[in-house]
């Protein structure tokens, strides 16, 4: 281990990092959460159609704001309009330039987790270690093709620490952290607490409060030059999506719509990405830097900060936790070394310590190599990408009595107004709608999920009695898996296509 570790730099790191993100890529096709997809990619198309209406109506706050920065989407925006500036529409293309895009700026992140352990540790081996968990850790290569804001702010967020972390701390480093910050915010809001409580830590010292003062000016002035003036443009007010995000998520109704969870949610859900017995290690190491000063210290606040506050906040889901992961991982690494090092005379400790150690590496290998290349919401996806290339869709309905399944309509390259079924009464009303006239008539039906497939389809043929079989689309394999872990919330069931023949 030891001898590997020598022979690792930074270039190679970065070279096993790209290795792993092109593998994804190619192969891990898809997205991951409906915010993914919807609030980035269909939004960007949405806007590069000039629609009359591009945002999903539940976010746009009393119909004044969108809760959401618009920064991210209008990156996708420039994708896609040099996709069809070249002249393609095909959707698969313009996800594969996305998923180039972002994997390659995931790699900012590997660089300035490799830097900022420099400067916070005095052991050259600890940069190599966080380096090549920054670029090996089983969720980061997959989750760098995904378009989700929780993990794109990384790579900003870790170049403001960067920054903020100079110990020769001047005015130009104190702009540049200040910079890179308003960055992450405009991404992800939350990641607030984080620069707050640098700002903060530097207001109390008394060698550094006329930093904080600076850094604070900073801040507001950078996002005012940037997400304000794209509020502005759209809302006429420079913090319009800041106000709507807040009076959103302050409102206990659009809470309880959403997974909530117990305080401890989140501890658990750390000890289970950082693989179970291996988290005792990072959970040490991590503590430790609370009781050493300095900028590990501010760091360790400064996340424990953003930590508790998700922790605190009812509404849980596994994502908003991302930002913390490389907090967790980079002063996990350093604070273990000194635990190392003050217990390492004691056999126990050393076994220990190396039996944990192969544990994560093994358990750590086996699921980067499975979910690098793992293609998710494949039916959802898929299901669009076959109507697309057999070109023959009129329209179609889709049924499913569990759930209401987004439609992936991005991937049809045209927009329809579909007959969505999601519950007997509509069910029952569909005639009528046919007869209206005023959508256009369907010749494909999806049965979503195989649960009492007879009984559903006889309902179905009830009203469209010449139902042909034609092809019957799959999850992934890891679709299946996160449907029996959690079927509540993960909605990924085999799609049953039939021709409607009138």
């Amino acid at each position: 281990m030891q001898q590997y570790l020598e022979s690792l730099n930074l270039r190679k790191i970065l070279l096993i990092g790209l290795f792993f993100r092109v593998l994804s890529i190619i192969f891990s096709k898809g997205y991951a959460f409906t915010d993914d997809h919807y609030e980035v990619v269909v939004l960007a198309q949405n806007l590069l159609d000039k629609v009359d209406s591009p945002f999903t109506q539940d976010f746009l706050v009393n119909g004044e704001a969108y809760l959401f920065s618009l920064i991210y989407p209008y990156i996708h925006y420039l994708i896609f309009g040099i996709c069809e500036w070249f002249g393609t529409t095909n959707p698969e293309t313009k996800m594969l330039l996305a998923r180039i895009v972002n994997s390659l700026f995931s790699l900012l992140s590997i660089y300035y987790g490799y830097k900022l352990t420099e400067r916070l540790s005095n052991h050259k081996n600890d940069a190599k270690i966080v380096g090549l968990l920054l670029a090996v850790f089983w969720v980061f290569p997959f989750m760098s093709v995904r378009n989700l804001r929780e993990f794109v702010c990384i790579p900003p967020l870790l170049m403001g620490c960067y920054y903020a972390v100079n110990q020769k701390l001047n005015n130009k480093s104190v702009l540049l952290s200040a910079f890179w910050f308003v960055i992450a915010f405009v991404f992800r809001y939350q990641i607030v607490f984080i620069p707050f409580t640098v700002g903060l830590t530097w207001l109390l010292s008394k060698t550094n409060w006329q930093k904080a003062i600076l850094f604070g000016f900073g801040c507001i002035g950078f996002y005012l030059l940037t997400q304000g003036v794209f509020d502005y443009i759209y809302w006429g007010n420079p913090i319009a999506s800041i106000k709507a995000y807040f009076t959103f998520n302050a409102d206990a109704k659009n809470i309880e719509i959403y997974p909530n969870g117990p305080w401890h949610r989140y501890i658990g859900t750390m000890a289970g990405l950082s693989l179970g017995l291996s988290s005792l290690l990072f959970f040490a190491g991590y503590f430790k830097t609370a009781t050493q000063a300095g900028n590990r210290r501010m760091l360790f606040l400064a996340s424990l900060f953003f930590f508790a506050f998700h922790s605190y906040y009812p509404n849980k889901q596994e994502r908003f936790i991302l930002p913390f992961i490389p907090f967790f991982l980079i002063l996990g690494v350093i604070g273990f070394r000194d635990i190392y090092e003050s217990l390492q005379n004691k056999t126990w400790f050393r076994t220990t310590t190396k039996v944990l150690v192969y544990w994560f590496i093994v358990l750590n290998t086996i699921l980067l190599c499975i979910l690098s290349v793992t293609y998710t919401k494949r039916s959802r996806v898929e299901s669009m990408n076959y109507f697309r290339e057999k070109g023959d869709l009129q329209n179609f309905v889709i049924q499913n009595f569990q759930a209401s399944q987004p439609v992936a309509i991005f991937y049809l390259d045209k927009r329809l107004d579909y007959y969505d079924i999601d519950s007997p009464e509509k069910l029952a009303a569909l005639p009528n709608e046919l007869k209206s006239g005023k959508k256009v008539y369907p010749n494909y039906l999806i049965i979503v999920g195989s649960a009492d497939l007879e009984a559903r389809l006889a309902m179905m043929k009830k009203i469209f009695p010449k139902l042909q079989y034609d092809t019957n689309i799959e999850p992934s394999f890891i679709d299946n898996i996160a449907y029996v872990l959690n079927p509540s919330h993960n909605h990924n069931e085999t799609w049953f296509i039939y021709k409607i023949v009138r």
